[in-house]
C-alpha cells in the first residue's frame, strides 16, 4: 500500500520574523557600543588651529567649547559609562538663558576667548573666533542682567571696543584691529578682525557680503 508524500509544513509568520529580530537586536547592541565608545574616546589629541596657522599662515577659526569635567581615575566601567552619559547630557541639553542672573560688576579687561566660552555655556551658541584674535576687551554691567542680556552686552562690547591685540601668523607679527561679530546662521557667531575679513571670505570661511 503506497503512502502519500507529505508536503513540508508552511513556515509560520513568527518563524519568518525571528532572523529579522535577531538582526535588529544585534544592530541595536552594536549601535549602543559604538555610541559609548565614541563618548569615551579621547578627543584632546587634535592639533590646535593655532599650531596649524603658525605652520602655514592660513586663516582658521578656533571654536568655543563647553567646560569639561575631568573623570576620576580608576572608576569601574558602569560608573564610567554613567559619568560619560551625564557629561553628554550636560553638554547637549537645551539651554535656558533666563535661568542665569549676573549682578552688576565694574568695567575691566576681560578675555575674549574665556567669556565667549561662558556665553556658549549660557545660550548654546557656538562662537568661531579667528585665530588672529588674541586680546581682551573692556566689559562690565551696571545693572543686574539675565543670561541673554549678559551675552548680548558682551557681544556689543566686542563690536564697540577699540582695536584689540591680534597676531598675524603669515607675517609673524602683532597688530591691532577692530573686531566684527558676524551672525551668519542660527547657533553660530563668527568673530573676525576687520582687516582680515577679505581673507576669510576668500578662504570660504565667511560668506561674501557678511559684515
Amino acid at each position: 500500500m503506497s503512502r502519500e508524500a507529505q508536503l513540508p509544513a508552511e513556515k509560520t509568520g513568527s518563524a519568518k520574523k525571528r532572523p529579522a529580530l535577531r538582526l535588529w537586536f544585534l544592530a541595536t547592541v552594536l549601535g549602543i557600543a559604538a555610541f559609548f565608545g565614541w563618548l569615551l574616546w579621547p578627543s584632546d589629541s587634535e592639533i590646535s588651529p593655532f599650531d596649524l596657522s603658525r605652520a602655514d599662515g592660513k586663516p582658521r577659526f578656533y571654536a568655543t567649547t563647553y567646560s569639561k569635567m575631568e573623570m576620576p581615575r580608576r572608576l569601574p566601567l558602569p560608573q564610567r559609562l554613567l559619568w560619560t552619559w551625564t557629561e553628554f547630557q550636560r553638554r547637549h541639553r537645551k539651554r535656558n538663558p533666563a535661568a542665569y542672573t549676573f549682578r552688576a560688576s565694574p568695567i575691566g579687561l576681560c578675555s575674549i576667548h574665556g567669556l565667549l566660552n561662558q556665553c556658549m555655556e549660557i545660550t548654546g551658541t557656538q562662537y568661531l573666533i579667528a585665530v588672529e584674535v588674541a586680546g581682551a576687551v573692556a566689559f562690565g554691567n551696571t545693572n543686574s542682567l539675565n543670561g541673554s542680556q549678559w551675552v548680548a552686552a558682551f557681544e556689543h562690547a566686542i563690536r564697540a571696543s577699540g582695536p584689540v591685540i591680534c597676531y598675524d601668523f603669515a607675517k609673524k607679527r602683532n597688530f591691532q584691529d577692530a573686531l566684527l561679530v558676524i551672525h551668519e546662521r542660527a547657533g553660530v557667531v563668527k568673530i573676525v578682525p576687520r582687516t582680515k575679513l577679505a581673507e576669510y571670505q576668500k578662504a570660504g570661511l565667511v560668506k561674501a557680503g557678511a559684515r
